[in-house]
């Protein structure tokens, strides 16, 4: 073979492995930045709802042959994975209205969720594409439903565990604590300063401002009054 037929051989070859589906080695992608359109069948979804979930999200129209193809089999993926934990949203993204969709999810028992448009930073380009999302909310795989290794992928993430939900942050102890809560000073103009106190020394009292700025000021700056219930604060916060 000579040397243009290779190179040419070369890059159809590539061109064969872009058309098949893409697996993401690292999570280029999060859940979050899909947005899901109005809902026309099946439970309407939420961001929230997906946590610990696998999604598979699919882009597809009621005039795509191919599409209409997948729907019955994602059917049957949904009746038979969704207690494990998985949850298909369909996005129609050809403009169909819901009197053009009902009908064609009825023909093919779809139940899963169906909404018109949505969609995120990954475009549909040629329908039908497919994603799936692990329960960390992590884009796993984009392709077609057809690809051999979509069902595969969704059988290996339902498998993994759930990711364990965040702690609680833990309430302030005493030391964290403000050592006099906000309220109402007077300075030895007059003025009044609304502030909670964090700390004092000898020389200088930190305020928290209510705009959540620390200001150091000093004590002899303040009237008698204000001056020395800090005072006495201070001592028994020690």
């Amino acid at each position: 073979m000579n040397k243009p037929c290779q190179m040419l051989c070369l890059a159809l070859a590539a061109m064969s492995v872009g058309l098949h589906s893409v697996k993401a080695a690292d999570p280029a992608h999060h859940i979050s930045e899909w947005r899901f359109g109005e809902n026309v069948s099946g439970a309407p979804v939420v961001m929230e709802d997906t946590k610990g979930k696998v999604v598979v999200y699919e882009y597809w129209g009621v005039r795509c042959p191919l599409c209409l193809a997948s729907l019955p089999h994602l059917a049957k993926l949904d009746k038979k994975y969704r207690d494990e934990g998985l949850m298909i949203i369909g996005a129609e993204s050809q403009g169909s209205t819901k009197e053009q969709i009902e009908p064609i999810l009825k023909k093919s028992s779809v139940e899963y969720t169906i909404n018109k448009g949505g969609g995120g930073p990954t475009q549909a380009g040629r329908l039908p594409r497919i994603l799936i999302f692990n329960r960390a909310g992590n884009l796993i795989f984009e392709g077609k439903p057809s690809d051999d290794d979509f069902e595969s992928t969704v059988k290996k993430a339902l498998k993994e565990s759930a990711p364990a939900p965040e702690k609680a942050t833990a309430p302030a102890t005493k030391k964290d604590a403000n050592l006099i809560e906000q309220r109402s000073w007077t300075n030895s103009d007059g003025k009044t300063i609304q502030a909670a106190v964090v700390k004092a020394d000898e020389k200088n009292v930190t305020f928290l401002m209510a705009t959540g700025k620390s200001v150091d000021y000093p004590l002899d700056k303040l009237s008698d009054e204000s001056r020395k219930f800090i005072e006495e604060k201070s001592k028994d916060g020690k």
